[in-house]
């Protein structure tokens, strides 16, 4: 199920989608929570200041909580999300206006504080959220001082618990739903127009498979050698190298083929020559010794170089059948005939030239039940090349031996 190429780009396909939609969700929320954080910050970034100027709220390192509580419960009817705490210039949690079990924190660091008051920061500027161990809010700082002297820091979250609660409830909301919804669906119309797209353009691989499939189908060999597997990319893969592999047996046959063409061609230039130094050697005789033969020998003779001339022209009329042999079309014409009459006539032929070289030559073996059923012409060209070899390669005084078994 998993083989073919456009299933496994669709899973890819779904996975990647999957991560990036779940990623895009993920960014939209963090930019929209820092964005919210930003305007809020940049709206109340004034408020602790305000809250500040109202009373002394700290003199001489003692808090006035009444007062702290006091303006702190005229801010929370303005803005019932902030919650106001009192600290010192370590960042210890003097007094707030919160039910102590609300307030998990005994100090709040100072360094986004000192940054929110030098006014430079980038905002939002996140400070410690002290009913939390490990969250972090936007913030109103501003500095107490008493008799121009600072004495603390008056710090304010602007996002408490209380607008906790009311994101949640946007969160499940009809709106965020929306909104998800919003980013999944043009997330699902990608991967749908993507897998479309990808299903067009892997069409043409598909036939292309399908025809590589054909190809092993056709040639089991190749099949068993290098067997089609996996998907499309896999399959053409594997075409290709039984292809190469075909392609290269088929050059080596070809050069075979060429070096028998040629081992053929000197093999019949070879036999040329023999029957036309048979004949030049039976004529020349009769021209010089004319006067010293007798009618019956010379009609030998002539008879001897008319057999040469004909088997000279048989041996030129297979010279047209050389091109057939890349083919295979030529087959031997098989005959009966007897070995041993074919051998004496061939002998025969020769010799005059193992007279001449000083050379015995002569048959053995048994000459009567020597009937064969092959090709007249081939086995008798075998024959007169081996006579012809053993003639060149003989010394004189020596003899050639053909045993007939």
């Amino acid at each position: 199920m998993f083989k073919r190429l456009y299933i496994k780009i669709a899973l890819g396909l779904v996975c990647v989608f999957v991560v990036v939609g779940a990623l895009v969700l993920w960014f939209t929320s963090e930019a929209m929570n820092r964005y919210s954080q930003a305007v809020t910050q940049r709206l109340n970034e004034s408020v602790a200041m305000y809250v500040s100027d109202e009373l002394q709220l700290i003199a001489n390192g003692i808090a006035n909580t009444d007062a702290l509580k006091q303006l702190a419960h005229h801010a929370m009817i303005i803005n019932p999300s902030i919650e106001v705490y009192l600290l010192d210039l370590s960042g210890r949690i003097l007094a707030h206006a919160l039910p102590q079990d609300q307030v998990l924190r005994k100090r709040v660091d100072l360094a986004p504080v000192l940054r929110f008051l030098r006014g430079t920061a980038a905002l939002p500027v996140l400070g410690d959220d002290p009913g939390s161990l490990a969250g972090r809010k936007v913030f109103s700082a501003h500095e107490v001082r008493f008799n121009n002297k600072p004495e603390g820091y008056i710090y304010i979250v602007l996002q408490g618990k209380r607008q906790d609660v009311v994101e949640d409830s946007i969160v499940q909301s009809q709106v965020f739903r929306v909104s998800a919804l919003a980013v999944l669906g043009c997330l699902a119309f990608g991967l749908l127009s993507a897998l479309l797209l990808f299903y067009r353009f892997t069409r043409r691989l598909q036939h292309l498979s399908w025809q590589a499939e054909q190809f092993f189908n056709d040639h089991p060999t190749d099949q068993e050698n290098i067997a089609p597997h996996g998907d499309e990319l896999q399959q053409l893969e594997a075409a290709i190298q039984a292809m190469q592999g075909r392609i290269t047996s088929q050059v080596e046959q070809i050069r075979q083929a060429d070096d028998m063409r040629r081992e053929l061609v000197a093999n019949i230039s070879h036999d040329l020559r023999t029957p036309l130094t048979n004949m030049l050697g039976y004529i020349e005789t009769l021209l010089l010794k004319h006067n010293e033969l007798n009618g019956e020998q010379q009609l030998q003779y002539l008879e001897i170089t008319r057999n040469h001339g004909q088997r000279l022209g048989r041996l030129v009329a297979d010279l047209f059948e050389l091109a057939k042999l890349d083919s295979n079309a030529v087959e031997p014409r098989k005959e009966p005939f007897s070995m041993a009459e074919l051998i004496q006539d061939v002998v025969q032929d020769f010799s005059m030239r193992a007279d001449e070289a000083g050379i015995e030559l002569r048959v053995t073996g048994d000459l009567d039940d020597t009937r064969v059923n092959a090709d007249i012409r081939l086995i008798e060209r075998v024959i007169e090349n081996l006579l012809d070899n053993a003639l060149r390669h003989t010394p004189r005084g020596g003899g050639v031996v053909i045993q007939i078994q």
